[in-house]
């Protein structure tokens, strides 16, 4: 339902805005409207004005946003902890964080650095360590001769390798040795080993066919082939304990200042945004005005609050609200236990306005039902309510699957009981072995009762969309539009009536004077509405028509249902019936879940909703303090 609410109006000393305006971001129940203020007829002298802060509380508006950059800014740099929040109230020490927070945004910053480039040369020395390990057997196959000069080289592919060997041979004039591996992560590695007198010009050679070098460090060149290897371990170990301390570090620094600081930010944000929230106040000479919105049911207990705070100096005013209003008046839906789940279906849609309905409880009472109307079996009715029971038993309460479990099991309960009047227990197998009859008729035999049954159905969900449309024009004050839709009632109604005894006639049902009852009230309509009133005529009698899909889906269910069943029974053999008719069943059901629900969703959508509904409503958005 849409919750009623109170257009209010609070009004106090200038010197107390803040504070007001604190007490209603700690209620959160409250939504600020400036537009109102518009409206707000004073004296010339008394006119209203755009709050502007003073000297003092623009230096402390300043203040208070660079303190949260800084705090922001260093709670980006620290890592997460488990401590929470401080129970520390910032403002007391506020003057203390504003230096703390600028010698730890430093020592974080430094700290964020020398990590960063600790990991970096981490990274690097350990990818060092995969290319020398790789060439580790590479180079146990050549002699310990310190004339040697060894290269590391990545290679492309077999072709460049192959090429470069070519090219090398030729450019040392065979003094040379290439050799080749892959390391684990499948690259494509070199190793060259030439004499030291003319390793400039095999440089050369390899930096002119652009082949990268992967020298080792400059500390470890000097070391025997096979102490190279260990060396460089040794360093990788060194520079990963190095990056341990630099990261203890960090993390006590967390441990010891994170909550204080998340504790900060949180207030800092909050006074921030008091301040924010002054542009939404006027003022006169003397004083401060705030007009907004909330749910009448709070009045009360907000006027207490202000009375018991500010002792009677800000007061609260309950104003009425104006047809003016009503485009403006922000919508909070709200619906008890059994239409809660419904909301699922009526969030699919904008916000309805506030002068309009909550489609919710109507979505909540008919889809159900014609949910059951279109599945209609009992077997599948009992498969559907024991996955509503797990699913609402298993889930988180309020969750998307919990309230899908509840949806699911309210329609399963009327699938049940249709399936009784239809006496359908998988198809025709309640008939077959149990002997199910149907208390009503047989919709699989009998077509046109069940699509007479369908557009009646159509008819009066119609009728009602269009009586609640009327209703909703008298709420807004449209008499004129209230009666049209009301004469475009009684002549639906006159045209069905005709329709029936047209079909089925009856003593008591003549079509003659029906059909004159609407040709009397044709010209009225076109004459009201122009042309558009026999199209919109047209537009509704399509849409009751339309409602004869509740018998065509239901139908082609209950075949599939039964043709499942004759299958498995060709089959010979018990068990292979059983997976066949099961199979068949099981994908019946899948479509007995999808195709009623999207079909009575866009009944809903479609042909109902826009008789009554009127779309486009500002969501209810109070202040509320952020959750730190």
């Amino acid at each position: 339902m849409i919750i009623r609410m109170a257009k209010v109006e609070i009004v106090g000393p200038k010197q107390d805005l803040l504070s007001t305006l604190d007490l209603l971001h700690n209620r959160g129940i409250f939504q600020p409207d400036p537009h109102l203020l518009e409206r707000v007829d004073l004296a010339p002298e008394d006119r209203l004005q755009a709050l502007v802060l003073d000297e003092e509380g623009l230096r402390e508006r300043s203040f208070f946003q660079h303190l949260y950059e800084r705090v922001t800014a260093l709670l980006e740099l620290l890592p997460e902890t488990t401590n929470g929040i401080s129970p520390l109230q910032p403002l007391p020490v506020m003057d203390l964080l504003a230096e703390l927070v600028n010698q730890h945004l430093a020592k974080a910053r430094e700290q964020t650095r020398l990590l960063a480039d600790c990991r970096q040369e981490a990274e690097e020395l350990q990818r060092d360590m995969v290319f020398w390990q790789a060439l580790a057997p590479l180079l146990s196959e050549l002699p310990n001769n310190s004339n040697l000069e060894l290269f590391g080289i990545t290679i492309r592919d077999l072709t460049q390798l192959q090429a470069l060997e070519e090219l090398l041979q030729e450019r040392t004039l065979g003094r040379c040795h290439v050799s080749s591996t892959t390391t684990t992560d499948g690259t494509l590695v070199g190793l060259i080993a030439t004499d030291r007198e003319i390793a400039a010009n095999l440089r050369k050679a390899l930096a002119d066919e652009r082949v990268p070098e992967l020298p080792l460090p400059d500390d470890l060149a000097d070391l025997p082939l096979p102490e190279r290897i260990a060396a460089l371990q040794n360093k990788v170990a060194t520079q990963a304990a190095g990056c341990r301390q630099v990261e203890a570090e960090l993390l006590e620094l967390a441990r010891r200042w994170r909550p204080i600081y998340r504790r900060a930010e949180a207030w800092l944000e909050e006074r921030l945004t008091l301040y924010r929230a002054t542009a939404t106040a006027y003022t006169t000479q003397l004083c401060f005005i705030i007009e907004g919105w909330m749910a009448e049911a709070e009045v009360d207990q907000l006027l207490t609050d202000l009375s018991r705070a500010f002792a009677g100096r800000v007061v609260l005013e309950q104003q009425v609200i104006l047809e003016e209003d009503l485009d403006q008046v922000p919508v909070m839906l709200r619906n008890p236990g059994y239409f809660a789940p419904f909301e699922i279906f009526s969030r699919l849609l904008p916000l309805p306005k506030y002068s309009s309905y909550d489609p919710t409880p109507l979505i909540g009472l008919f889809f159900p039902v014609m949910f059951g109307m279109i599945l209609g079996d009992i077997g599948y009715g009992v498969i559907l309510l024991i996955i509503a029971l797990l699913l609402a038993r298993c889930c988180t309460p309020h969750r998307l699957a919990s309230d899908v479990g509840k949806v699911l099991g309210a329609a399963s309960l009327y699938t049940i009981l249709f399936g009784f009047l239809y006496g359908e227990l998988f198809g025709n197998l309640g008939e077959t072995w149990l002997g199910l009859h149907p208390l009503w008729f047989n919709r699989g035999k009998d077509i046109l009762p069940m699509a007479a049954f369908a557009i009646t159905v159509g008819v009066v969900h119609i009728l009602l969309g269009i009586t609640l449309g009327a209703v909703a024009d008298l709420r807004r004050h449209q008499p004129r539009k209230a009666l049209l839709k009301l004469a475009m009632l009684t002549t639906v109604l006159l045209l069905v009536l005709a329709l029936v005894g047209w079909f089925y006639p009856q003593s008591w049902l003549n079509t003659g004077p029906l059909l004159i009852g609407v040709g009397i009230l044709m010209p009225v309509l076109i004459a009201a509405e122009g042309l558009l009133a026999p199209l919109e005529l047209l537009k509704t009698m399509g849409n009751i028509i339309s409602y004869i899909r509740i018998m065509a889906i239901g139908f082609s269910s209950v075949l599939l249902a039964v043709v499942a069943n004759r299958l498995g029974g060709m089959t010979g053999d018990v068990m292979l019936g059983i997976l066949v008719a099961g199979i068949l069943h099981a994908f019946n059901l899948l479509l007995g879940v999808f195709a009623p629900t999207v079909h009575t969703l866009r009944l809903h959508y479609v042909e109902f909703f826009s008789k009554f509904l009127d779309l486009g409503g500002r969501r209810f958005e109070p202040w509320h303090k952020r959750n730190p």
